[in-house]
């Protein structure tokens, strides 16, 4: 099988102006866990999932070496990145400064397998499918279950 076979078409889609208000509202009325983001071609420029939201809502923890030292020396490391990453989301207003630039993507060809070993990371919540550099479509988990659902039933109502 294909991601085409499966994926959820047309996609629900933003705009980078999308305010953030809206983008929760559109998530909670289609009751899904994210949208890609696109131009006005169509094109995808990234994706706000809801661990985008809540993380936009949850309180930003400073460390607390973070005041004194940085005042005497350049901070690095990981928890200055997650600091300034926790305040980006929480600033945030629209789409274009919550979204997700970095996102994986499959294509309508990809097969099943493929697409089942990317949605096991984590972060990967849903799959934008692009073709000719637009969004035609996405696979969310939701997806998959249903298509696991559906092949763990057909046995049982060959049985009947």
């Amino acid at each position: 099988m294909q991601v085409h076979e499966i994926m959820s078409s047309p996609a629900i889609t933003v705009g980078p102006e999308t305010k953030i208000k809206a983008i929760a509202g559109l998530m909670r009325e289609h009751h899904i866990s994210g949208v890609p983001v696109v131009d006005e071609n169509g094109s995808l420029l990234g994706t706000v999932t809801e661990l985008n939201l809540i993380a936009r809502n949850a309180p930003v923890k400073q460390p607390y070496y973070l005041t004194v030292l940085s005042a005497v020396i350049p901070i690095g490391g990981e928890d200055y990145f997650h600091y300034k990453e926790q305040l980006r989301q929480t600033l945030a207003t629209n789409a274009s400064e919550l979204m997700n630039e970095e996102v994986r993507t499959v294509a309508p060809t990809t097969s099943l397998e493929e697409t089942m070993k990317l949605m096991l990371h984590p972060e990967n919540t849903l799959l934008p499918v692009i073709e000719h550099n637009k969004v035609v479509g996405v696979v969310t988990r939701t997806d998959l279950v249903r298509l696991i659902e559906s092949l763990e039933m057909a046995p049982d109502e060959a049985a009947s």
